[in-house]
């Protein structure tokens, strides 16, 4: 009854190792995608930065030739 009784908690603890290595590289994974998502946002915010201050700079030379 013993051998039964450690085998059990042998399997259990088994069990919740296993089950947290699946958990870490799932949350490996996550945090990778969040990481890959963040600096696509990142670098979509500095395009259309750069894409506003081009034009800015585009509409203020017009205007200053408008006024020649």
């Amino acid at each position: 009854a013993m051998k039964v009784e450690n085998m059990l908690k042998l399997k259990e603890e088994f069990d919740y190792k296993s089950m947290c290595r699946r958990l870490e590289i799932q949350l490996d994974k996550i945090i990778a995608e969040h990481e890959r998502q963040q600096k696509a946002f990142e670098d979509e915010v500095e395009r259309v930065s750069l894409e506003a201050q081009t034009r800015i700079a585009e509409i203020e030379s017009e205007y200053a030739h408008a006024l020649e």
